[in-house]
């Protein structure tokens, strides 16, 4: 397994300068209670469509619904089957190599989100105000917002600024969970709320360890184990 041929003390070196590298691009962190809610509309879809897909593939379908005006939280509501088959023809228009490879799914997923949120007058800020703390707001985004599982969610309210103490768990982070000895066995997939804030604590835990918060080793991590796992690639 490639995990038994990685030398820890590089793989730790290298997840530290990569922290350090980080560290000024994630001190100007943004205040979510500034942010309108059409951006944070803009951010909550961003997650969801970047479940299971390539970061280059939804980022242009974010670029295509900024372009046909679709993270407009008035134009959500005017008229869900129109704004629904907005959405799927904006992740639908190009004939490139960026096509997104679920548009009626995400097209639905992101129309039921809409609804859920903004049919009775409710509002993201506003489920983020009443919430106890971080993972009350996770784990309502988690249950309630179609397309969002635990991971996706902390990615989301880490993007706003609204929480620091979570960890984005992708199948990065769990590998080097697994290749450092922080979990007995490899973990592929994550299937409840109680696993993943289980293997968070034990994240969160592990990253006093590098003197970084653990919304920033994530990242470092998510950079290193991939190169390394490309570079294992090309050695085959």
């Amino acid at each position: 397994m490639i995990g038994h041929r990685v030398p820890l003390p590089r793989l730790k070196k290298a997840i530290q300068e990569v922290c350090i590298c980080l560290q000024e691009k994630y001190s100007h962190k943004p205040k979510w209670e500034t942010l309108s809610e059409n951006f944070l509309w803009r951010e909550l879809v961003a997650c969801i469509l970047g479940s299971r897909v390539r970061y280059d593939v939804a980022y242009s379908a974010i670029e295509r619904m900024e372009e046909a005006n679709l993270f407009s939280v008035r134009q959500t509501m005017a008229n869900r089957s129109l704004y629904e088959a907005s959405v799927f023809n904006a992740l639908m228009n190009t004939g490139g190599k960026n096509r997104y490879p679920f548009p009626w799914l995400r097209a639905g997923q992101i129309s039921t989100a809409a609804q859920t949120l903004y049919s009775r007058g409710g509002t993201i800020k506003s489920l983020l105000e009443k919430a106890q703390d971080e993972r009350e707001a996770r784990r309502h985004l988690a249950k309630n917002i179609a397309g969002l599982g635990p991971k996706q969610a902390s990615l989301f309210l880490r993007n706003i600024g609204y929480a620091e103490q979570v960890a984005v768990l992708d199948v990065h982070v769990l590998t080097y969970m697994d290749w450092v000895g922080l979990i007995p066995s490899p973990v592929r997939t994550v299937r409840t709320m109680r696993q993943y804030e289980m293997l968070e604590d034990i994240f969160i835990e592990h990253s006093g360890s590098f003197g970084f918060p653990p919304d920033l080793l994530d990242v470092a991590v998510w950079v290193v184990v991939r190169v390394v796992k490309k570079e294992y690639a090309l050695c085959q």
